[in-house]
C-alpha cells in the first residue's frame, strides 16, 4: 500500500546526533533494520534522549508493519482456510461424483487437504447456504442462489434426456407435453426446474432423489406410475439400460452448467486464483477424466 511504503522510508532513515546538529546520513538496509542498534548517539543528553525515543518508536512501528504483512490474507487461504478445503456438492453420480477428483485438483494446487461435503438431496444443499458448511461448492449453476454465492466458472455441461417406458413411444422432445402423459422427475434438481416452467399439459410426477433413483426410476415406469422419466444423462441412460424395452427419447429437452462458486463476498482475488485452477482443471484433462471415469454419457467439458 502506499501509505506503508511512506511510512516505511520515513522510518528507514538513521539519525545520529554531531556536535552541530542532527544530521540524516542516508537510509538503513535490510540488513541493519535487522541487526541490533550498538552505535553510541553523540551529543547532548537532551537530544540523546529525544533520539533513542524515537528510535524505539521507531522499531515498535517496524514490529508492527511487520505483523500486518505476515497477517496478510492470501488468496489461496482465503479459498481454504486453516489450510482445509470443504467442498459441498450434491450425492449424485453426474454432480458429486465427478466433482470429487476435481474438488482434489482444486485442493492440490492450493496446498489444502480437501474434505467432501456431501448433500443427499437439493433440498438440503439449498438449505446450507449461509450457514459457513463449506468453503466452495460444485453444483449445478441454476442450483447456485446468486445473493449467496458467486459463480467462478463451468466445469461441465450436461444433458437432460426423457427415458420412455416399455411399450410407450414418443417421437421427439415436443411429444412429451400432451395431456394424459405422465412424467417422471427427481424433486429439485434442475430437471424439476425445467419442467415445471415449461411443461403445459402433460402431468408431473415427483420422487425423492435417493442412492439408487435409477432403480426408484426404473421401477416408477415398470409401474406405470410415470409414461416417461425426465432426469439427467447420468441418470436417464442407466435407467434405459435397466429396464428391457426402455428407450431414449431423441434429442434433450435442456442442458445444465456444472460451476464452482465461492460464498458471497470472497475478494477479487480469490475469485481470480480460483478461476484460474478451474481453467487448468479444464484445459489439462482433470474434468474429462472424472467424467470417463464415471462412464457418462450426454456430458461433456464446458467451453467457456
Amino acid at each position: 500500500m502506499t501509505h506503508g511504503i511512506g511510512i516505511e522510508r520515513g522510518l528507514n532513515e538513521r539519525v545520529t546526533d554531531t556536535p552541530g546538529g542532527t544530521d540524516r546520513v542516508g537510509v538503513c538496509t535490510a540488513v541493519d533494520m535487522a541487526t541490533p542498534f550498538t552505535s553510541r548517539i553523540v551529543g547532548s543528553p537532551r537530544n540523546s534522549a529525544a533520539h533513542m525515543k524515537q528510535i524505539l518508536l521507531s522499531i515498535a512501528l517496524l514490529v508492527g508493519l511487520s505483523g500486518l504483512a505476515f497477517g496478510q490474507t492470501t488468496p489461496a487461504s482465503e479459498i481454504a482456510p486453516g489450510g482445509k478445503l470443504r467442498v459441498g456438492t450434491i450425492a449424485i453420480t453426474v454432480i458429486g461424483g465427478v466433482a470429487e477428483p476435481i474438488a482434489r485438483f482444486i485442493g492440490q494446487k492450493l496446498g489444502a487437504a480437501v474434505e467432501p461435503v456431501m448433500y443427499p438431496n437439493p433440498e438440503a444443499y439449498l438449505e446450507s447456504f449461509g450457514k459457513g458448511e463449506w468453503d466452495i461448492v460444485i453444483a449445478a449453476r441454476v442450483l447456485i442462489p446468486a445473493d449467496k454465492a458467486d459463480s467462478i466458472a463451468d466445469l461441465w455441461v450436461i444433458s437432460l434426456v426423457y427415458v420412455a417406458a416399455p411399450g410407450k413411444e414418443f417421437p421427439d422432445i415436443a411429444s412429451v407435453d400432451k395431456a394424459g402423459v405422465k412424467i417422471g422427475v427427481i424433486r429439485g434438481t434442475p430437471s424439476d426446474r425445467v419442467l415445471t416452467r415449461e411443461i403445459k399439459a402433460a402431468e408431473i410426477v415427483r420422487v425423492p432423489l435417493s442412492p439408487t433413483i435409477a432403480a426408484d426410476a426404473a421401477d416408477l415406469l415398470r409401474s406405470h406410475k410415470a409414461d416417461v422419466f425426465g432426469a439427467d444423462s447420468g441418470v436417464g441412460y442407466p435407467v434405459a439400460e435397466a429396464l428391457p424395452g426402455a428407450t431414449i427419447v431423441p434429442g434433450t429437452f435442456a442442458t445444465v452448467r456444472v460451476a464452482a462458486a465461492l460464498p458471497k463476498g470472497r475478494s477479487a482475488a480469490a475469485q481470480a486464483a480460483l478461476a484460474t485452477i478451474l481453467d487448468e482443471a479444464k484445459q489439462s484433462g482433470v474434468v474429462q477424466k472424472a467424467i470417463d471415469a464415471k462412464g457418462l454419457r450426454g456430458v461433456n467439458v464446458a467451453t467457456k
